[in-house]
C-alpha cells in the first residue's frame, strides 16, 4: 500500500487531476512543480539539489519528464537513481501514445526515457495516452479557437483517440496506490477515435459558433511550433505525431480506462460540454448564452 506519493508536474492537466484524487483516497501527497504554488514543494529538473527534498519519505512518484524536452534521460537519470537510494519503490511514467507510432526512431527520447525506467530497479507503470482533450481547451489549440475559430494542424482527415486528461489521473491514480500493475505499459485513450474536424463540429455546438479545422502543411505546423517558443528539436517530435496521426495511426481506442478504474472513459461531447467556456470570446452575449445553456 502506497502512503506518500511525489507528484511532479503538480500544476499541470494531469498532475493537478491526480493530487485531488490521491488525496481523496487517504493518500499523503507531496506536489511538486517549478511554479511558485502554494502547498507545492520547489521542483526543477535543471536543478539537481531540488531533488533530495522532494523524495524525502516518499513510496511511489508519478514522474512527468521535462517540459519541451527532447531527450530528458540526462536529467531524469541521476533523479531515478537517487529516488532508489532514497528508498521509493513505486514509478509511474506519463509518456504518450507517440512511442508506438510507425515513424518514431527507436532512439527517440521518449524511447529513452522508457528504456531508462525499465532499467531503474523500481516497480514501473508507462501510461501512453493518446492526444489530450484538454489540448484544446487549457494548452496549444485554445488560442487559435478563441481568436480565429480555427484548430490547425498537419493530422488531416487522420483520427485520434482523444482522451481526458481526469481519465489519465484515474489510472495514473490506479498504478500508484494498487498492486497489480508493475511492469505494466498502458494505453490511455477515450472511448472513439475522431479527427480534429469532427472535434470541431462537437465545439461548435457547445460554443454556439461555427469552429473549423485547417489542415496545414508539416512545415507550417512546425513553423507554428518554433515561433511559439518550442524548440526546434522538440517541434519535429511533434510534427512526427501529427504526421503519423495523418498516415491513421492515431486511432487506436483501448479499455485501459474501463479495465483499470471500472468505469467509461470521458466521451469527447462530454468533455466538450463541461469545457465549453475555455471557448468563449471577450462577447458578453456569447457567454451569457453558454451559461444559460
Amino acid at each position: 500500500m502506497t502512503n506518500s506519493t511525489l507528484v511532479l508536474g503538480a500544476t499541470g492537466k494531469t498532475g493537478r487531476r491526480l493530487i485531488s484524487r490521491l488525496a481523496a483516497n487517504g493518500i499523503h501527497v507531496r506536489a511538486a512543480s517549478r511554479k511558485d504554488a502554494a502547498g507545492h514543494i520547489p521542483f526543477d529538473w535543471a536543478r539537481p539539489e531540488t531533488f533530495r527534498p522532494a523524495l524525502d519519505g516518499i513510496d511511489a512518484i508519478y514522474l512527468v519528464d521535462p517540459e519541451m524536452v527532447e531527450d530528458p534521460t540526462p536529467m531524469t537519470g541521476p533523479f531515478l537513481e537517487l529516488a532508489r537510494k532514497e528508498g521509493a519503490k513505486r514509478v509511474v511514467l506519463l509518456s504518450s501514445l507517440g512511442v508506438t507510432f510507425p515513424n518514431e526512431d527507436g532512439q527517440s527520447g521518449r524511447h529513452r526515457l522508457e528504456r531508462q525506467l525499465m532499467a531503474s530497479g523500481l516497480d514501473w507503470t508507462i501510461l501512453r495516452p493518446s492526444g489530450f482533450n484538454q489540448n484544446l481547451s487549457e494548452a496549444f489549440l485554445l488560442q487559435g479557437i478563441v481568436e480565429a475559430d480555427t484548430i490547425m494542424t498537419a493530422t488531416g482527415e487522420g483520427r485520434v483517440g482523444f482522451v481526458d486528461a481526469d481519465d489519465i489521473a484515474a489510472v495514473a491514480a490506479a498504478a500508484l496506490t494498487e498492486d497489480g500493475h508493475a511492469g505494466a505499459i498502458y494505453p490511455v485513450t477515450g472511448p472513439e477515435a475522431l479527427s480534429f474536424a469532427d472535434a470541431a463540429a462537437i465545439i461548435s455546438e457547445v460554443a454556439r459558433r461555427p469552429i473549423s479545422h485547417k489542415s496545414i502543411s508539416s512545415e507550417a505546423f512546425a513553423g507554428m511550433l518554433q515561433g511559439g517558443g518550442v524548440p526546434a528539436d522538440y517541434a519535429a517530435m511533434l510534427v512526427r505525431n501529427q504526421e503519423a496521426i495523418r498516415d491513421g495511426a492515431g486511432g487506436l481506442v483501448a479499455q485501459t480506462v474501463a479495465r483499470v478504474t471500472g468505469r467509461a472513459p470521458v466521451a469527447f461531447a462530454d468533455y466538450a460540454a463541461a469545457a465549453a467556456r475555455a471557448w468563449v470570446r471577450a462577447d458578453a452575449s456569447e457567454a451569457k448564452a453558454i451559461r444559460a445553456a
